[in-house]
């Protein structure tokens, strides 16, 4: 499990000749850094009027279900493996493992789909600590909207390079349609990490 590893383990995993974990898990480990993050500036908050401790379990976890999407990830990936591994000696085969593979890129598309879910949830907590969290924290705060970005991109990419192979028309569409509900809150997270150095700036 990722979450047991220590850091310098799963970095040399990372670095290493094996397909997992990649991108996606490390998509999903900069989402959990960007939860703890902002549950870290809710700790350090005052503000009464905010229920710091419904944001504060909120961040809590979101951070657990990053990490879980990020184990998510690697199993699909494997089962995408292991269905391109399938024989396909004849017709029958060949139409078990076609099956087979449509059915592991689902899964494998999953993963990316809940991972911008995820972020795009976030987006409002990190605005609210931005105006009304500990202000001494909030390069934090833009650390984590930063972090989240990253996922955002990362995941599209991995949603994009799955759905290349998907024929599930009605997968496809939905997932085009998340895709494109993303392009608001991109500038919205943008905006948000430019308002916060336009206010450090000398």
């Amino acid at each position: 499990m990722l979450a047991d590893q220590s850091i310098d383990t799963y970095l040399q995993r990372l670095a290493g000749k094996t397909s997992t974990p990649g991108g996606g898990a490390a998509a999903g480990i900069s989402g959990a850094q960007a939860a703890a993050l902002l549950g870290m500036v809710a700790q350090y908050s005052k503000d009464e009027s905010l229920s710091l401790p419904t944001i504060i379990a909120m961040c809590e976890t979101s951070s657990r279900h990053f990490l879980e999407l990020a184990e998510q990830d690697i199993a699909g990936f494997n089962e995408v493996m292991a269905a391109y591994g399938l024989p396909a000696n004849d017709s029958a085969a060949k139409q078990l493992k076609q099956v087979a593979l449509q059915q592991a890129l689902e899964t494998a598309a999953l993963a990316p789909t809940e991972m911008l879910k995820a972020c795009l949830a976030l987006l409002s907590t990190a605005i609210t600590l931005r105006d009304r969290g500990n202000k001494n924290l909030i390069t934090d705060v833009g650390i984590a909207a930063s972090l989240l970005l990253s996922c955002i991109q990362s995941s599209r990419l991995n949603l994009l390079v799955n759905l290349q192979a998907i024929t599930n028309q009605t997968f496809r569409d939905d997932s085009l349609s998340l895709l494109a509900a993303t392009a608001a809150p991109i500038a919205d997270f943008n905006q948000l990490i430019s308002s916060i150095e336009d206010g450090l700036a000398p």
